[in-house]
């Protein structure tokens, strides 16, 4: 059993060891869906607020010097106003679906990493638990090199059962979080 472990834990690891270009794979749509969420985002505030710059005027102010004359202006900031706030209030209101997907997009991934990453770390652990095990169980067994223990060779089955649920959660985790990219790509990304 430990050899065909380890036979699976050698060819995880090689599957996803290097990380850097797994990941850029699969994460490619995931960064279109973000960036395409970011336009969506961003244009639609643009195209609400340009009004409000738009129709900002300056105010003269009411200051007279002695002989009458007015002597300054003062330009009005429609970043504080009434109509602004309204403004940014009214888009925030009907694009809350789109931040909302945009925050669990980018969690999703953050979380997605996170699993990618104990994956990886779950195929290493195996491995090199696996071998050392196989190491033992063979020099024990079959060499009777070491002195061979019913007991120890069935602890050897705690590091696999842990390694296999580990594996486990993390594919049941990605599996997860990919049905929630592939959700959002259809739902925003450009066909």
């Amino acid at each position: 059993m430990h050899g065909a472990v380890l036979a699976a834990a050698v060819t995880g690891y090689y599957k996803y060891s290097d990380r850097s270009d797994h990941f850029e794979k699969s994460l490619k749509g995931v960064t279109d869906t973000i960036g395409a969420l970011k336009r969506q985002i961003a244009f639609g505030l643009a195209d609400r607020l340009r009004p409000v710059f738009e129709n900002s005027q300056s105010v003269t102010s009411i200051l007279l010097d002695t002989s009458g004359k007015q002597f300054s202006e003062t330009y009005v900031n429609p970043v504080g106003s009434e109509t602004y706030r309204d403004t940014v209030f009214a888009f925030v209101q009907g694009e809350s679906g789109a931040i909302a997907d945009y925050r669990r997009i980018v969690e999703s991934r953050d979380k997605w990493l996170f699993w990618a990453r104990v994956m990886c770390w779950t195929f290493l652990g195996t491995f090199v638990s696996e071998a050392l095990m196989f190491a033992y169980l063979f020099a024990s067994l079959k060499l009777s090199i070491l002195p061979s223990d019913a007991r120890i060779a069935l602890a050897t089955l705690v590091p696999t059962s842990v390694g296999f649920v580990c594996f486990v959660m993390a594919a049941v985790r990605l599996s997860m979080l990919h049905d929630q990219f592939v959700e959002l790509r259809k739902r925003y990304a450009s066909p």
